[in-house]
């Protein structure tokens, strides 16, 4: 039994000392073949490049040493700068260079093999940079492109954009990075991989889709066909057993290569080695396959990773592209402001407007002339503390119009706040309402004269009527001053209309001159309180209800006795509008800058003919009254910064809502 394993032993050693004689041999007839010399670019990793130890290393050289392998020929690489490596193949230096991408242009100087590749260029710009998006933006740009390199063909339709020539692309890489130039052409896995070597990814960006993908080949002399037929079959053979497909995931799906094993030494010490060492170094390359399976694993996931990555840069870089696009659209001038106050963005309508340039991007507001307009201490109260300012104004002479134009500019300021609350700058919204404000004083004007007229007409109708009653009296007293009844209806009638006619100039005064609006911070709660206290006997007879719902805390800041005012005669003509048991509605809610109040009855309402007409003076439907309380209420709310607007139709009641200035953050009451 112990001899028929040793012979068995003996069997397989001698098999395998055969075999590495035939290798040994096979190798020295493989030195009498002619030696192809190839060319090719010494820094244009991952494709090829000379390592770190002097080793001519890449996914080129992987594809060029597996065609040996299938063709049983031997090549002699000749790494160089690409410049020299065109001239070295025009001039029959060398046989073939083993990387080129294809053109019509090229196809006229070389023969090519069938494609093992396809190639892009892609542009590598500044992170910051957010003005080039396509080819097309760097007319009229400083651009770095490798000597020699396809992106010349790119390139050769802008007019005005100056080329900057490198020897490699790591070159042009750093230029850009040091910023003399504005952006780099070249192979977009290259440029890549540079970039993550020296660690600057979150300094560079590429924009753009895929530039000019083509087929990527080996090249060689037109005259050169039957080389050329021997690199496609030899291509041809690595497709088909499965070799291409392991050396581009080994290149294309990660950048950080693992350290290359020297195969060609272990070959050799195996071929003068014993059986023992034969049998270690199958061992070794088994246990190779194996983590070079589970890395290969790991490649796909950071490769699907990485696409992913990719997809939503492109995803975001065409957001930030329509966003800019709908800045310059909108009819307002919109200008961006960081946290350091400092300008982010500016819309091309305040560009034009103003006469600004692009490059006041990263400029102090207030170093700029927007500073001259929207006040600086507003906009560092809006970054502290988030307030909202909106429609504000500034009265601006335009530099360089016609007598230094003066502009009426309507200004808005609004907190740009993160996710986290957190604010992170300014909007400001601005635009020119010289106009509008001309349209609206015209406005003004015409209901100033329709409200005269209606006064004039008002004031006829109102003091004719007690003055034709003193008139009457007064006529007849001569002939019935000794008529005790007359007498009597005399002295309490005539005083009567005198008080009356007293208390309608009044009125008219107060109508005519209100008192200037004194604002203070005072609590609505308060004030809603005091006022129906004050119809309480009246809500009572009447048996009316009156319900609130007012939010906790509605402080407003206008002038007290003013509001008060208002209050009293818009509930009073609340409790005259509804019948008896009927229903008041007081509401009210902070919104935004303002305090709202809505105070609905369930009256019979207003028609809608008599909708425009109850703020005119001397309007009213009420047997009592002469029709100023309204017109009065009008002109107190806009002299207290504030609104009124009524909802109403016949049979469903009327609603009064007014709005009042709410007061800001840090206002005592």
């Amino acid at each position: 039994m112990k001899l028929r394993k040793l012979r068995f032993f003996l069997v397989i050693l001698i098999t395998l000392l055969v075999s590495l004689v035939t290798m040994a041999l096979a190798d020295v007839e493989l030195g009498k073949q002619r030696v192809i010399r190839v060319a090719g670019d010494n820094n244009f990793p991952p494709f090829e490049y000379l390592s770190s130890t002097g080793v001519y290393d890449g996914f080129n050289i992987d594809i060029m040493n597996a065609i040996t392998i299938e063709t049983g020929t031997k090549i002699e690489y000749h790494p160089m700068p690409w410049s020299e490596a065109l001239v070295a193949l025009k001039t029959g230096e060398v046989d073939a260079i083993q990387g080129m991408k294809y053109s019509e242009y090229r196809e006229g100087l070389f023969s090519f093999s069938q494609p093992y590749l396809l190639s892009s260029e892609g542009i590598f710009i500044i992170k910051e940079n957010i003005y080039i998006f396509e080819i097309g933006d760097l007319e009229g740009r400083r651009v770095a492109v490798q000597k020699g390199d396809i992106a010349y063909d790119l390139l050769s339709s802008l007019q005005r954009a100056k080329i900057v020539t490198t020897e490699s692309q790591e070159e042009a890489i750093q230029l850009l990075l040091q910023g003399q130039v504005d952006a780099f052409v070249g192979n977009r896995i290259t440029g890549q991989y540079f970039l993550e070597q020296e660690d600057k990814q979150s300094q560079i960006k590429i924009v753009g889709k895929l530039l000019d993908p083509a087929d990527y080949c080996i090249a060689v002399l037109p005259q050169n066909k039957e080389l050329l037929d021997l690199f496609n079959d030899g291509i041809t053979k690595i497709k088909n057993n499965g070799t291409y497909d392991k050396i581009q995931k080994k290149w294309f799906s990660r950048y950080d290569l693992p350290t290359k094993i020297d195969l060609d030494k272990i070959l050799f010490y195996s071929k003068i080695g014993v059986a023992v060492a034969t049998v270690v170094f199958l061992i070794i390359l088994w246990w190779n396959r194996i983590l070079k399976r589970e890395v290969s694993q790991r490649v796909v996931e950071i490769s699907e990773i990485n696409e992913e990555l990719q997809e939503k840069m492109i995803q975001l870089q065409a957001n930030l592209h329509f966003q800019k696009q709908l800045l310059d659209s909108t009819y307002y001038f919109l200008i961006t402001l960081d946290h350091s106050a400092k300008i982010s963005n500016i819309n091309r309508k305040a560009i034009d407007y103003f006469n600004l340039c692009e490059e006041l991007i990263g400029r102090s507001v207030g170093s700029t002339i927007i500073g001259q307009i929207v006040p600086l201490l507003e906009i560092d109260e809006v970054l502290r503390n988030g307030i909202i300012y909106p429609n504000k104004e500034k009265t601006w002479e335009k530099p360089n119009a016609p007598g230094q134009e003066k502009r009426i500019l309507g200004y808005s300021l609004y907190p740009i706040i993160l996710a986290s609350q957190e604010i992170s700058g300014v909007i400001i919204n601005l635009q020119d309402i010289t106009e509008q404000k001309g349209m609206e004083k015209a406005i003004e004007r015409e209901d100033r004269l329709r409200s005269l007229g209606q006064l004039v007409l008002g004031i006829a109708h109102e003091i004719r009527n007690p003055l034709m009653s003193i008139l009457t009296y007064t006529q007849l007293l001569p002939k019935k001053i000794d008529n005790q009844q007359f007498r009597e209806l005399f002295a309490q009638q005539v005083p009567e209309e005198i008080n009356r006619l007293n208390g309608l100039v009044n009125e008219l005064l107060d109508f005519a001159r209100p008192k200037k609006s004194e604002p203070t911070p005072f609590s609505f709660n308060q004030l809603i309180d005091s006022v129906t206290q004050l119809f309480r006997q009246k809500l009572q007879e009447k048996k009316v209800k009156v319900s609130l719902e007012l939010a906790d805390a509605l402080r407003v800041f206008a002038d007290l006795q003013q509001i008060k005012q208002v209050f009293i005669n818009i509930i009073l003509n609340a409790i005259e509008a509804v019948n008896e048991g009927g229903e008041i509605k007081i509401r009210g809610y902070n919104r935004d800058h303002l305090v709202v109040i809505e105070i609905e009855d369930n009256g019979f309402g207003i028609i809608e003919s008599d909708m425009d007409k109850i703020f005119e003076p001397f309007y009213t439907k009420k047997a009592s009254g002469v029709g100023l309380g309204l017109s009065i209420t009008y002109q107190l709310l806009k002299a207290n910064n504030g609104y009124v607007d009524v909802k109403s139709s016949p049979h469903h009641g009327t609603t009064i809502i007014i709005q009042l200035p709410k007061v800001k953050e840090g206002d005592k009451l």
